[in-house]
């Protein structure tokens, strides 16, 4: 093999090597799809809303972003609410805080992330909810635009006292915050998130 072979076959193999670390680039930088992802809440509430009447209400702080470097386009999320043999799903969804809370219908999430409120209550069209001394599983749900049904984001599980049921049943609230050491949830009574 001469020299001038060599250098040409170090010349083609160096391209190669650089075209495929280009077209790696452009797939993780452009091209991968990636996914919508929710973080495990660290505040679950459980309460109601006053208005139009008093209506079920589940609240949850957490942080939502896209593996996707483009981001995500969210068109909807609702809740669903599992004890026992029953479920009851949370379909009117708004997120921000309280004092400026927005009816959901489009939310974009980047790669950064969006951390928000996320409020989820019965429709005023459904006969209510009860809620009673059990263990949830609470699983939050998100349809990305252009797609035809809803994904599981995330699903974990608290437990409802007998005694935070009856708080619940004379229409005050509990408060559930994650517990750093056991990655469960406490809840206490309170009014308002």
């Amino acid at each position: 093999m001469t020299d001038a072979t060599i250098l040409a076959l170090l010349g083609v193999t160096i391209s190669l090597l650089s075209l495929g670390v280009s077209a790696t680039t452009m797939w993780f930088a452009w091209l991968r799809r990636g996914r919508l992802a929710m973080t495990k809440p660290t505040l679950v509430f459980f309460g109601y809303d006053e208005v139009p009447r008093t209506i079920p209400k589940v609240f949850l702080r957490t942080l939502l972003y896209s593996t996707s470097p483009q981001g995500k386009m969210v068109e909807h999320m609702y809740a669903k609410l599992v004890r026992a043999e029953t479920e009851k799903v949370f379909g009117f969804w708004g997120y921000g805080p309280e004092s400026k809370l927005t009816a959901g219908g489009g939310l974009f999430v980047g790669q950064t992330g969006a951390s928000l409120y996320h409020h989820f209550v019965l429709s005023v069209h459904d006969p209510g909810y009860e809620f009673v001394a059990s263990e949830y599983t609470i699983q939050v749900y998100a349809q990305e635009a252009g797609q035809s049904a809803a994904a599981l984001l995330t699903e974990f599980k608290l437990s409802l006292s007998d005694g935070l049921a009856s708080a619940l049943a004379q229409h005050q609230g509990v408060l559930f915050e994650r517990d750093p050491s056991t990655l469960g949830y406490l809840g206490h009574v309170r009014d308002r998130p």
